[in-house]
């Protein structure tokens, strides 16, 4: 699901959790071809394991949410369903992640003696600690098939890595720099009566309200003056009105540009409320220096994914679609919680498995 939910944090793989099951378990022949990268035969193994570890996670985190048939609904109003949506993520990722396992000499990467000790003992883990139906409703049979997804996720982390280090990027002081200033946004959407019911704001409590925000701007103390009033203080750094990828809307942003540092402005009058500023900094160091360490990260990813991207556009990829339409979620899994486990386990590099149900 490009540019949707996607579980993409990587936790070690002995962490994984238990599962209760129902339904009638795995069918996937796991020696047949999934898909091929030009000379390179992906199994349907791995393929399924890979699929089948995601609808866990769904399962646990989000029936409560969006109900038992989930996987039939059209959740992000693209026109497919859920499990169509999953699917199409599960085989760009394996795509991506053979992609990267087929250029990892071009990095100089390679997986070390140690990780391949700490991949072999995690699968171990995970085969010893699920009983044996688990594992077939799972996919998770075949020990090469864990191994290999455990490999592939190593090979991803560390390639990226590689690659966003050797990426030549820079961001300068002038992309970066941040304004940054002190506001209060008086909400004239309504209030909510006690069963929770939106009770919108008549003109002459609005005009009440106003009165307010009139106050404090004229106020000499404005966080004085916002707090006698009952109101807050928040704050909010960013580049211009033009350019800002701020969550403000563009009419507090313009206003903040026509204030000098300790310029409080009149009140800005937007759809949803009345805000009133004081611009604390018209070159916020401690921001602008966030904002280039974000700006850096940013375009690393985005060189990332154009590489990829070349390679995707120089390689032969091919789905067998009828093996791939075998792989389907109408078995459930539950997760069980471990009552002791009162954090999630801590990211280890080399040991990795999709967020989400833990498989014990």
């Amino acid at each position: 699901m490009k540019n949707k939910k996607r579980a993409a944090k990587i936790f070690a793989a002995a962490a994984i959790s238990g599962i209760a099951l129902s339904g009638c378990g795995n069918t996937i022949d796991s020696d047949a071809v999934f898909a091929t990268l030009d000379d390179t035969v992906i199994t349907m193994g791995v393929a399924n394991f890979s699929a089948k570890y995601q609808q866990a996670n769904y399962d646990s985190f989000y029936t409560s949410y969006f109900g038992e048939d989930m996987w039939e609904k059209d959740l992000y109003g693209n026109g497919n369903t859920l499990a169509q949506d999953v699917k199409n993520d599960v085989a760009e990722n394996l795509e991506n992640m053979y992609l990267l396992k087929a250029h990892m000499e071009d990095y100089k990467v390679e997986l070390s003696t140690e990780e391949e000790e700490a991949i072999e003992k995690a699968a171990d883990t995970f085969l010893s600690d699920n009983s044996q139906e688990a594992l077939k409703q799972v996919g998770g049979e075949n020990r090469e098939d864990v191994l290999e997804v455990l490999r592939l996720y190593t090979i991803q982390s560390k390639m990226r890595k590689s690659i966003e280090e050797s990426a030549d990027v820079e961001v300068t002081e002038e992309e970066a720099a941040q304004r940054s200033f002190s506001y209060v946004v008086i909400s004239t959407t309504g209030r909510y009566d006690e069963e929770s019911n939106l009770i919108e704001y008549t003109e002459e409590e609005k005009a009440d309200l106003r009165k307010d925000a009139v106050n404090i701007a004229e106020a000499e103390d404005f966080e004085k003056a916002v707090t006698d009033a009952g109101y807050s203080v928040s704050k909010e750094s960013y580049g211009s009105a033009e350019d800002s990828d701020s969550s403000m809307s563009k009419e507090v942003l313009e206003a903040a540009d026509n204030l000098k540092e300790g310029d409080i402005s009149g009140v800005v009058e937007t759809d949803n409320g009345y805000y009133v500023l004081r611009l604390d900094s018209e070159n916020d160091a401690k921001a602008t220096a966030e904002k280039k360490e974000e700006l850096l990260s940013q375009k690393k990813s985005d060189y990332y994914e154009d590489v990829l991207s070349g390679w995707r556009d120089e390689a032969k990829w091919e789905i067998n679609e009828k093996e791939w339409e075998k792989v389907t979620f109408k078995d459930r899994f539950t997760a069980k919680a471990d009552p002791a486990d009162t954090q999630a386990p801590a990211e280890e590099e080399g040991l990795s498995a999709t967020e989400g149900v833990e498989l014990k």
